[in-house]
């Protein structure tokens, strides 16, 4: 329908927790970093670039350091990167690839679903969802703060049990806060979790 326009995507807490069909979707740049759903430290991006893209990518001047895809291409050909590249990250990102595959990436996605269903369930019980029903995350649930707890203090009490959350950004600090389950996380990791904040609030 809009032939000229590109699709690029933020999918820095997606990939590698769903699914993500970037050629029958027609996504022309889909980001995301390391420190997510791939369980690894920050300070690596991940990026897929359509045809489309690149070449429309070569009439643009003063284009920049991070979308120059033809010379990260010409470094990629050779096995290089056009500045020094963060090796260990490289090195973990390859491990962590390999585990991928030998669980499954299908298998993987669905422990994302399961994790996901039991803390929407949890959140459904004991608070309320924040995000549209229509677009929940597999990776992370945004928990509307119906009860008015402490968050900050509810993070000090998680603190001394080695867990912690996320509290809302801006406006809605306070009003909402975020449970990650994604990466390496197991369903029995999230539940454990949500039963350490049962017991903390007396739920």
């Amino acid at each position: 329908k809009y032939p000229d326009v590109l699709v690029l995507v933020d999918a820095v807490s997606s990939m590698a927790g769903t699914e993500i069909k970037v050629d029958e979707w027609g996504l022309d740049v889909v980001l995301a970093g390391t420190q997510k759903a791939f369980a690894l430290p920050p300070g690596l991006c991940v990026v897929t670039v359509s045809e489309k893209a690149f070449q429309r990518s070569l009439d643009v001047e003063n284009r920049g350091f991070y979308f120059n895809f033809e010379e990260l291409e010409k470094k990629a050909i050779k096995d290089q990167t056009p500045a020094t590249p963060a090796i260990s990250i490289i090195n973990a990102l390859n491990v962590q690839m390999d585990r991928i595959f030998k669980e499954g990436v299908e298998a993987r996605f669905q422990r994302h679903l399961d994790m996901a269903e039991h803390v929407r369930s949890w959140t459904r019980k004991n608070f309320a969802l924040y995000s549209d029903e229509n677009y929940l995350s597999p990776t992370v649930t945004n928990v509307h703060n119906t009860r008015e707890i402490d968050v900050v203090n509810l993070n000090a009490e998680l603190a001394k049990r080695g867990a912690m959350l996320s509290n809302g950004y801006g406006d809605l600090k306070g009003k909402c806060f975020r449970i990650a389950h994604m990466g390496d996380l197991q369903v029995a990791d999230v539940q454990w979790l949500t039963g350490q904040i049962d017991d903390i609030l007396g739920l």
